[in-house]
């Protein structure tokens, strides 16, 4: 709100205002307007021209100023021209405009206080996303890596049976070589383990659900060579059976020395 106009009361003024109405009226562009007398409404809001000396109807020897409001089309915008008698009167912080314009002040620095509020809450909001982001990330190239690790004789042992021939075979890689198939499987096994020690520790508790049979068609020679061997070892024994001999490849892989006592074993017969 622009800040009024205040000059000494002359007649002449007065009347050019009136003039002024005349003539957007007759141009068919009527100005509403509004004359208060001592803060009294003596033509409330209007915009014919004819009605606009009836505010000195209300004019008397005490009066202390005369205020015209000429307003900016159907809106409440206004230009305040004031007319006063007598000696200029003094500013003060009673009156309607100071008011008018505190309150302007305060709502404009609320709005500023609510924007910069806004801004940092937007900036808080974009780095927790881009954090999350970046552990997405990490945890699909954890993912990955776990995946490149995990056994191809899960999908036919399972992962408690794949455990137990992994440790036989890793401990007995020249044993393998004499079986078909065997050689390879022993070193793709090992291929897998290069892994520092201290990251398959912290990855051998997390659990893999078996691959999809439709991951087969990407399967390197060595892992076929795998399955191939996993295939002829299956076909020699019935379930119980395999499941005895992996326990025994076991029993060997933790303690060595049984070897020689079961081939002996196996020999005498």
């Amino acid at each position: 709100m622009a800040l009024p106009n205040k000059e000494k009361y002359e007649q002449k003024k007065i009347d050019n205002l009136l003039q002024y109405l005349r003539l957007y009226h007759e141009k068919g562009q009527p100005i509403d307007y509004e004359i208060l007398v001592d803060g009294f409404k003596a033509v409330r809001r209007t915009s014919d021209p004819d009605m606009f000396t009836m505010f000195e109807n209300f004019v008397t020897a005490d009066t202390r100023s005369i205020e015209v409001l000429l307003f900016t089309g159907s809106s409440n915008n206004n230009e305040k021209r004031i007319f006063y008698f007598g000696e200029a009167q003094k500013e003060g912080l009673s009156g309607v405009d100071v008011k008018n314009i505190v309150d302007e002040e305060v709502q404009r620095k609320l709005r500023e206080k609510e924007f910069e509020t806004l801004k940092d809450e937007n900036k808080k909001l974009q780095q927790h996303i881009a954090d999350l982001e970046s552990e997405v990330e990490e945890l699909e190239r954890q993912n990955a890596r776990l995946e490149l690790k995990q056994s191809p004789l899960n999908n036919f042992l399972g992962d408690i049976g794949s455990s137990l021939v992994e440790s036989f075979i890793k401990r007995n890689p020249k044993l393998m070589a004499a079986f078909p198939g065997g050689e390879a499987l022993a070193g793709l096994l090992q291929s897998n383990n290069e892994e520092p020690l201290e990251e398959q520790t912290q990855e051998s508790e997390v659990s893999f659900k078996p691959k999809t049979s439709s991951s087969s068609a990407s399967l390197s020679d060595e892992e076929q060579a795998a399955i191939q061997f996993v295939n002829q070892l299956k076909s020699q024994f019935s379930k119980d059976e395999f499941e005895k001999v992996l326990n025994i490849l076991q029993t060997l892989a933790d303690d060595k020395s049984k070897i020689e006592l079961i081939l002996n074993h196996v020999n005498n017969k």
